[in-house]
C-alpha cells in the first residue's frame, strides 16, 4: 500500500488443478472507501432472542447464509422454535449450496427441523417452508413432470417469499422446474432490479456521512515589518510638537492652518483605513488561494479536493486547472490546516467530501468568469489623497505663522501616520474577512443541510446486497438468452464478480464490501459446452454494457485455480495489520487464460475483520470465487465426463438425504 513498509510477508496458495499457473497476484485499486457505523450485523452472546433474529436476517438478506444459519440455528435448536425461523433456517442451509455441498448432515437438520413446524399452527411462513421442502424433494428425485402442485404453491406464495425462494435455491433450481418457477413468479427480475427508487438511492450508499462544516476566518496579510516603532516615536514628537504650536501668537494664518492640518489628518486616517483595509482584504483573499508551503507528497486532503474538481470540470474548460487554482489552493490551506492533527484522519477527510464537492461545483458555475474580487469603496483613494494635500495647506500656513514646529509635526506624522492608518485598517480587513467567513459559513450549511436530507434515505447494506442479487439474476437470465440456450440444456452455472476499476466501495461492520460498478463473469455449464459472459454493470443505475464472450468445449479447460496471499503491513503510526489478495484464474489447454478475477475480502482496515471464518465468509459474499472453484476444478478434471460425473454426484446426494 501507499506508504506503506511490509513488515513480514506470507504466501499460502490454494491451487485447485494440479497443472494450474497462476502469476503474480493482483490487488485491488487503491480507491475511495466508505466505512458506514451500522449495526445491523453486530450480535453478542447477551442479545435478545429478537436481536439474534433481526441479525440472522440481516446476514441471510446480505449475502451471508453461513452465518445466518449459524444464529438461526441457534436459535431453532435451543428453544426459540418459530415457523418464521425455521423457514429462514432452512433458506440459510440451502442458500449458495449445490447439491454436492448438502450432506446427510444437514438432511438430517432440516428434517428435524421440518418435524418442529409441522408441530406448530400453520401461517404463511409454514407453507413457505413446505413449499421449499417440495422443490428440495423435486430436484433430489429429479421429477420434473410431478411438479405442478409444488410449482402452484410457490406462486400462490407473497411476492417477497417467491423472490426469497428463487434467490436462495438459485444453485439447487435449474432446468425445467427453475424456468415454471419464473413462469408462476409475480414480478420480473428485470423489474425488480430496479425497484425501491434504485437509480437515485444506489450512489449514496457509497457517500459518506457529512461532516459538520466550520468557520475558517482567512488571516491579515500585514507587512512583516514592525510599525510599532514609528508609530510611537512619530506619534510622541508630533503631538508634543502640535502642544508647542500653541506658543505664539493666535493670528488667522495660525488658526487657519491648525484647522486645516486637524480636517486633513481626520480625512486621511478616516480613508486611509477604509482604502487600506480594503486591499488588505483582497491581498488576504489572494494570498490564501496561494500554493502554501506544504510537503511535497500529497495528502489525503489534496487528492480528495482534486478528484472533486476534475470530475466538476466544465464541458470543452480547456484551462480548468489553472481557473480553478485558486479555490484548490484555498481548500487545501483551510482543511490541511484543520485537520492536521485529527486522530481519524482517513474518515474525516471523506466525510468533508461534501464541502469539497460543493466548492467545485460552485467554481464550475461561475465558470468562464472569474469570481468577482470586492469592489474598492467609491472616491475612498481620492478623498485620502485629498487630505494628504488638505494636510500639506495646513502645515504652509502654520509656516506663515512662524510656527517652527511644522518641521518636527511633518516628520512625526510622515512616520506615525501610516502606522496609524495600517492598524486600523488590518482590524477592519479582519472584520471584513470575518463577514466573508460568516457568510461562507452559512452557505455551507445551507449545503449541509440539503445534502444530509438528501442522504436521509440512503439504501441499508440488505437494499444492496438485494439489487446485486437481482443484477446477478438478470445477467445470467441475459446470458442465456443471448446465448440461445434452453433452461432444460442448462447443467450449471457460476456467477463471478470483482470491483470495476476505480469504483467506490463502501461497507458497514462485519459486511461485505459493496461496489459502485462491477464486472461480472458469468459460466454456463450446458450438455454442449462452456459459454463465458463477461459485463460491466454500473451498480448504481443497474445499467449493463460491454458485454464479452467465449465459447468452448469441455475438453478444452486446463486448470482453475484460487490463489491467496497474505502479507503482512504497517503504516506509519497505525498497527500492524494483515492485508490478503485472492485471485481466481479460469485456462485453457493452449495457454489461453479465460479471465482473471482479483478481490480483496478485507479491503481496508475499515472492515474490523479479525476472525478467520467471518473473513471466508465474506470473501466468498464478495465475488462468489469459493462457490465457482468447485464446480471448475471438477470440469478442469473431468472434461465432458463432468456431466456424468455431476450426475452421479446428484444420485449420491438423493441417497444420503433419504429418510
Amino acid at each position: 500500500m501507499s506508504g506503506g513498509m511490509i513488515v513480514e510477508s506470507i504466501e499460502n496458495e490454494n491451487v485447485a488443478s494440479g497443472n494450474a499457473q497462476v502469476g503474480q497476484q493482483i490487488g485491488v485499486q487503491n480507491v475511495e472507501s466508505v466505512f458506514h457505523d451500522a449495526t445491523i450485523y453486530t450480535v453478542s452472546e447477551e442479545d435478545t432472542a429478537e436481536r439474534k433474529h433481526d441479525v440472522a436476517l440481516a446476514y441471510l438478506t446480505g449475502g451471508l447464509p453461513r452465518r445466518a444459519e449459524e444464529l438461526f440455528g441457534e436459535l431453532v435448536f435451543n428453544g426459540h422454535q418459530s415457523t418464521d425461523r425455521i423457514y429462514f433456517y432452512v433458506l440459510a442451509v440451502l442458500s449458495e449450496r449445490s447439491f454436492g455441498d448438502l450432506t446427510a448432515e444437514l438432511g438430517r437438520r432440516i428434517r428435524d427441523v421440518g418435524k418442529l413446524c409441522a408441530s406448530l399452527p400453520e401461517d404463511e411462513w409454514s407453507r413457505a417452508h413446505r413449499v421449499v421442502r417440495g422443490l428440495v424433494e423435486l430436484v433430489r428425485r429429479a421429477v420434473d413432470d410431478q411438479s405442478f402442485e409444488v410449482v402452484s404453491a410457490f406462486g400462490e406464495l407473497s411476492a417477497d417469499r417467491q423472490d426469497e425462494i428463487s434467490r436462495h435455491l438459485s444453485m439447487l433450481l435449474t432446468g425445467v422446474l427453475d424456468q415454471r418457477l419464473d413462469a408462476e413468479r409475480k414480478r420480473k427480475v428485470s423489474t425488480e432490479r430496479l425497484s425501491r427508487n434504485r437509480e437515485d438511492r444506489a450512489r449514496k450508499f457509497f457517500e459518506p456521512e457529512p461532516a459538520k462544516p466550520a468557520r475558517y476566518r482567512i488571516r491579515v496579510s500585514t507587512a512583516d515589518s514592525d510599525r510599532r516603532r514609528p508609530l510611537f516615536i512619530g506619534g510622541t514628537v508630533t503631538v508634543l510638537s502640535f502642544a508647542g504650536l500653541f506658543f505664539g501668537p493666535l493670528d488667522l494664518p495660525f488658526w487657519g492652518g491648525l484647522v486645516l492640518l486637524v480636517v486633513g489628518g481626520v480625512v486621511t486616517i478616516r480613508y486611509g483605513i477604509e482604502y487600506t483595509g480594503h486591499v488588505l482584504h483582497v491581498a488576504s483573499r489572494r494570498d490564501a488561494a496561494r500554493p502554501a508551503g506544504e510537503p511535497f507528497e500529497p495528502s489525503q486532503v489534496d487528492k480528495l479536493i482534486e478528484r472533486c474538481f476534475h470530475d466538476s470540470r466544465p464541458p470543452d474548460a480547456d484551462d480548468w486547472p489553472g481557473y480553478a487554482a485558486g479555490h484548490r489552493w484555498y481548500l487545501r490551506r483551510r482543511f490541511n490546516d484543520w485537520l492536521r492533527y485529527d486522530q481519524n484522519y482517513g474518515q474525516s477527510v471523506k466525510r468533508l467530501k461534501w464541502v469539497f464537492d460543493w466548492h467545485a461545483r460552485r467554481a464550475a458555475r461561475q465558470w468562464p468568469g472569474f469570481q468577482p474580487e470586492p469592489a474598492a469603496p467609491s472616491g475612498s483613494r481620492n478623498r485620502q489623497v485629498a487630505g494628504y494635500l488638505v494636510i500639506a495647506a495646513g502645515l504652509g500656513l502654520l509656516g506663515i505663522a512662524l510656527r517652527w514646529q511644522v518641521v518636527p509635526i511633518a516628520m512625526g506624522g510622515w512616520s506615525a501616520l501610516p502606522a496609524v492608518i495600517e492598524l486600523f485598517a488590518a482590524r477592519k480587513a479582519a472584520r471584513l474577512l470575518a463577514a466573508d467567513a460568516e457568510a461562507l459559513f452559512e452557505q455551507e450549511m445551507a449545503e449541509y443541510e440539503r445534502w444530509r436530507d438528501e442522504l436521509s434515505d440512503r439504501p441499508d447494506d440488505i437494499d444492496m446486497a438485494r439489487w446485486l442479487a437481482l443484477d446477478k439474476a438478470y445477467i445470467k437470465a441475459e446470458a442465456l438468452r443471448r446465448g440461445d440456450i434452453a433452461e432444460r440444456d442448462l447443467v450449471s452455472y457460476v456467477v463471478l464478480n470483482q470491483q470495476a476499476p476505480g469504483a467506490r466501495r463502501g461497507t458497514v461492520p462485519h459486511g461485505p464490501p459493496r461496489y459502485e460498478a462491477y464486472l461480472v463473469t458469468v459460466i454456463l455449464l450446458t450438455r454442449h459446452g462452456v459459454r463465458e459472459s463477461r459485463v460491466y454493470l454500473n451498480f448504481t443505475t443497474g445499467e449493463v454494457k460491454n458485454e464479452a464472450w467465449n465459447v468452448f468445449g469441455y475438453d478444452r479447460i486446463a486448470s482453475a485455480s484460487l490463489r491467496v496471499k497474505e502479507r503482512r503491513v504497517k503504516n506509519p503510526g497505525e498497527p500492524e495489520r494483515k492485508v490478503r489478495n485472492r485471485q481466481f484464474r479460469l485456462r485453457l489447454l493452449d495457454g489461453v487464460e479465460i479471465f482473471a478475477i482479483s478481490d480483496r475480502p478485507d479491503g481496508e482496515n475499515d472492515t474490523e475483520v479479525d476472525d478467520e471464518a467471518e473473513l471466508k465468509q465474506l470473501a466468498a459474499a464478495t465475488s462468489g470465487m469459493d462457490a465457482a472453484l468447485p464446480i471448475l476444478e471438477a470440469v478442469a478434471h473431468k472434461g465432458r465426463d463432468w456431466i456424468e460425473f455431476e450426475n452421479d454426484r446428484r444420485t449420491m446426494w438423493s441417497r444420503n438425504w433419504s429418510d
